[in-house]
């Protein structure tokens, strides 16, 4: 609408070429303003550079430098001195290595196999995910993009990619890729981002070889920043 309005104005409503500049440009700035961005994290980790992070393991896997494996374990992103901002963009790409089991909970012998993102204390995600197969006689499902304990949906829901698996140790042996992309309300000059698995394997004694996690890309954004 604004965009009509301002090519019709500043081509035929405005008899004046001055009042018709000065009319164009307030209108063109008012849509752009009120929006401004700055990276202030983003890595790939193939540099291999731990800096701002706890616990991080680096791994090489699939031809790439990434954060892991996991298993009941996690690391955290803390920064400081952010400018200025109203909210933050956190963009994630985990990966789910071999037999998560989902919302699965038999017995407490197997499952739920949760993952956690957090900002601040504040849950950002707090999920089961699936790599199970699914057909009428069997399939384990994820709450996943739901938090556990409401709703379950089918494996690998939302997920962008399938590799191959890890540890070789089941039947399973596939990884979900995910790209999760959260922004919430944020204004303090300091920032802390963790991650973090919850698996049951009562029945294995490799867990990290039986199920695992990793993250192959961590971007922080602020928005409206001056």
């Amino acid at each position: 609408m604004f965009e009509s309005i301002l090519k019709f104005s500043c081509s035929f409503g405005i008899k004046s070429w001055i009042t018709s500049f000065i009319f164009c440009f307030l209108l063109t700035s008012c849509i752009k303003s009120g929006y401004t961005e700055a990276v202030v994290y983003d890595s790939n980790f193939a540099s291999g550079d731990t800096l701002h992070l706890k616990g991080a393991i680096l791994w090489k896997w699939n031809n790439q430098t990434i954060v892991g494996r996991y298993n009941n374990g996690g690391f955290e992103l803390n920064l400081s001195n952010l400018p200025k901002h109203t909210a933050v963009e956190i963009t994630a790409t985990p990966y789910f290595h071999d037999s998560w089991d989902g919302s699965s909970n038999v017995g407490a012998i197997d499952g739920p196999d949760l993952w956690r993102m957090t900002v601040d204390g504040q849950d950002l995600v707090y999920s089961t995910f699936s790599n199970s197969v699914c057909n009428p006689l069997y399939c384990l499902q994820q709450s996943y993009p739901l938090f556990y304990g409401y709703v379950n949906n089918p494996p690998f829901t939302n997920s962008v990619q399938t590799l191959p698996g890890v540890g070789h140790c089941s039947s399973v042996d596939v990884t979900s890729v995910y790209k999760i992309v959260k922004t919430i309300s944020h204004t303090s000059s300091n920032i802390k981002i963790s991650f973090r698995d919850f698996l049951v394997q009562t029945n294995v004694s490799n867990k990290l070889c039986d199920e695992s996690w990793s993250l192959s890309g961590l971007t922080i954004k602020l928005i409206n920043t001056p």
